[in-house]
């Protein structure tokens, strides 16, 4: 058994550990105590089954996940930036990371993963008599509001007891960067900071004007339950107008066509399709609808698949074993990779395992 593989808990949290073959014993981002527990043990249940499977390659994925996810080492600029931002850079790779392992998992599930790979595709699979590769990744592009949501929580996960809400001013814009919404959460969250410091103990509020991200951060202290993780909300999407919904769509397109152009420029020694998990880009996957999807098709139809035999557009959560399909673009000879990614083990009886 691997150290650090069994139940063992920090003091006095009650937190499972990840192995330390896969986060080291410091300084990887997982250690902090922010992670919610639920994205710390999900990761640590899909890392269980890989590691007992153990499949050709898995070492290659355990080193990926730990160097990736460090936040006291790496390139001189990304040394260079605040804590703050080398901890939201982590997670994301992370996140990104996450997804490639429950593909991972699916396809051991469905008996058809042969080797993990550090080049391309991703896994090479034999599924009865077909053989095929499994390009697996994440298009990631939150929202601003949602981005700055989910950073602002960090910031005040120790306090004050403050709730804020990010309003849009209406302006066309998508997301931004990483670093760039750190940084702004840095700025407002200091700033909503000192508001509190400085005043009597009494009932506050105010505003922190954000133009870079066509947001105001409206906030009140003394006024209502303040919780960690739960200090910070943003205007629902629902209420975009429907040039703000084109606008987005537009630029979701755009992430898409990238994406699969990217991959399909790659060489593939076996036929081969993308599998692309759209559950963090933008708004447009928490709110699919019929609608929706054929938007997403639209966008794969036209795409050049170069190299490629096929696109998968997928959803996930967090905290899920399984992966939703939400559109495709298949040659026959690769329908069956398709369905191991999806089915794992309950597509079994397809190839008589």
């Amino acid at each position: 058994m691997l150290s650090g593989m069994g139940q063992r808990c920090r003091p006095g949290e009650g937190i499972m550990d990840l192995p330390d073959e896969w986060t080291g014993t410091s300084g990887h981002v997982l250690l902090e105590p922010w992670v919610p527990p639920h994205i710390r043990d999900g990761l640590a249940e899909l890392i269980a089954e890989l590691e007992a499977a153990a499949p050709e390659g898995l070492g290659s994925k355990r080193t990926a996940f730990r160097e990736g996810g460090r936040t006291d080492k790496g390139s001189p600029k990304f040394m260079e930036l605040p804590v703050a931002e080398r901890q939201t850079v982590a997670l994301s790779q992370l996140l990104n990371d996450r997804f490639e392992l429950l593909v991972g998992a699916q396809l051991v599930r469905a008996g058809a993963l042969t080797r993990m790979r550090k080049d391309t595709p991703d896994f090479d699979c034999r599924w009865g008599e077909h053989e095929f590769g499994i390009e697996a990744t994440t298009r990631a592009r939150q929202e601003a509001a949602a981005a700055l949501e989910q950073v602002m929580e960090r910031g005040l996960w120790d306090g004050p007891d403050v709730n804020v809400t990010l309003t849009r001013s209406g302006e066309l814009l998508f997301s931004k960067s990483s670093e760039v919404i750190a940084g702004i959460s840095d700025r407002v969250v200091a700033g909503i900071k000192e508001r509190i410091a400085h005043a009597a103990e009494q009932p506050q509020l105010g505003s922190v004007p954000v133009p870079e991200l066509g947001l105001t951060a409206m906030w009140r202290a003394g006024m209502g339950i303040s919780m960690p993780g739960m200090r910070v909300t943003y205007e629902s999407p629902l209420a975009f107008t429907e040039e703000e919904w084109d606008h987005h769509w537009k630029m979701v397109a755009l992430q898409v066509q990238d994406t699969i152009k990217k991959k399909g420029g790659k060489p593939y020694s076996l036929p081969s399709i993308a599998v692309v998990d759209v559950s963090r880009l933008g708004e447009t996957s928490r709110l699919l609808s019929p609608e929706g999807i054929s938007k997403y098709q639209d966008v794969i139809d036209s795409c050049d698949l170069g190299n490629l035999r096929g696109v998968l557009l997928v959803r996930t959560t967090l905290t899920s074993r399984v992966i939703e399909p939400v559109c495709w673009r298949l040659d026959e000879s690769v329908r069956l990779a398709a369905g191991a990614v999806i089915l794992g083990e309950h597509g079994k009886s397809l190839v008589g395992s």
